[in-house]
């Protein structure tokens, strides 16, 4: 079976865009599970309830989040009453809504999602070991579960990576997100578990992490704080298409997706 999993989705004009086209891109790609990650799917700053539930209407089976999970006031109820939007599971226990779950598809396919946030260059959420609530939880899940997929919503490409190789051979899929940058190191470790870096980014691509470049140069530049812009043109659609084996929960392949959306 195939699984299409969406880089961070930046932004409303993002949104909008895969809202049109994504039925034509399962179709294109014969998918049969789609996760995305929408951290940043409202303003680049959160995910509003509204956002979410566009994104889980149009063909989205799972919208994992990130450190920026909690940013927008409304998101907090949703996520307690809807558990196909997953905060890092690794938060709080007393954090709304849950960090995994295991969603079956139409075919019967058993597919666990788990979100989790690393531990470096996130100064404003506190979450606790990755290692030990992954661990924990594939343990709990893997019985009933045909493959397992984790969003590894990391601060450095080495802890994301770390992250891969200690879960080689015990889950499906290790994918990285919060980069924002679609990494070239897509591949399968022990002959069963596919990886990336960095699964890039659904918004504008000519952008820093979906913002207007001029806007965020300046503030490297100046120092000074000043209001990102989400950009509206050229929106395109990153992430990986991972193929599995059901019967084993082996990833068989693992190729990139970077397609125009306009």
């Amino acid at each position: 079976m195939k699984v299409l999993f969406l880089g961070e989705i930046v932004g409303i004009p993002a949104v909008k865009q895969i809202r049109k086209k994504i039925t034509k891109i399962i179709e294109k790609y014969h998918i049969d599970f789609v996760i995305a990650n929408g951290d940043g799917a409202s303003d680049g700053y959160g995910i509003l309830a509204e956002t979410a539930s566009e994104l889980l209407d149009c063909g989205i089976n799972v919208v994992t989040g990130g450190d920026l999970i909690f940013n927008k006031k409304n998101i907090k109820d949703f996520i307690e009453i809807n558990h196909t939007i997953l905060r890092p599971a690794n938060l709080s226990e007393k954090s709304p809504g849950r960090g995994y779950g295991v969603f079956v598809t139409d075919s019967g396919v058993r597919i666990g999602v788990i979100s989790i946030l690393g531990r470096t260059n996130f100064i404003k959420i506190f979450a606790n070991d990755p290692y030990k609530a992954c661990e924990s939880i594939v343990e709990h899940i893997k019985q009933e579960c045909d493959l397992i997929i984790v969003d590894f919503h990391g601060g450095t490409t080495s802890e994301i990576q770390s992250m891969q190789w200690h879960l080689a051979g015990s889950v499906t899929a290790v994918l990285g997100t919060n980069l924002r940058v679609l990494t070239a190191d897509n591949r399968i470790l022990y002959d069963h578990t596919a990886v990336i870096t960095g699964t890039g980014l659904c918004s504008a691509i000519d952008s820093v992490g979906g913002f207007d470049p001029e806007i965020e140069a300046r503030k490297m530049i100046t120092g000074r704080f000043l209001y990102s812009k989400i950009l509206k043109e050229n929106i395109y659609l990153q992430g990986v298409i991972i193929e599995a084996d059901q019967s084993t929960g082996k990833a068989l392949s693992i190729d990139i997706i970077n397609e125009s959306l306009h």
